[in-house]
């Protein structure tokens, strides 16, 4: 069996939580289960889900429970929050 993002031949199989891909152990994030691509593109502000986008306000990676459209983009809830006060 080979890893799914390296290449390389897989001694001890890891598999993602989210996405399901079979991982070798240098591409696998052992605290959060899941493999090095997810965990890149988590959402920064729950780490949950994957994200969707980037806030246009302070440029974290949102998922969609996270933020807000706006227009052709999002705004976290954070960044929402403080522009409606």
């Amino acid at each position: 069996m080979y890893c799914e993002i390296c290449g390389k031949k897989i001694r001890k199989v890891k598999r993602c939580k989210m996405c399901g891909r079979i991982v070798c152990e240098s591409d696998f994030d052992e605290i959060k289960k899941i493999c090095k691509i997810c965990s890149l593109t988590l959402c920064e502000l729950c780490e949950k889900q994957l994200a969707i986008g980037y806030c246009q306000r302070c440029e974290k990676l949102v998922c969609e429970d996270c933020s807000v459209k706006i227009n052709a983009g999002y705004l976290c809830k954070n960044c929402y929050a403080y522009l409606e006060r």
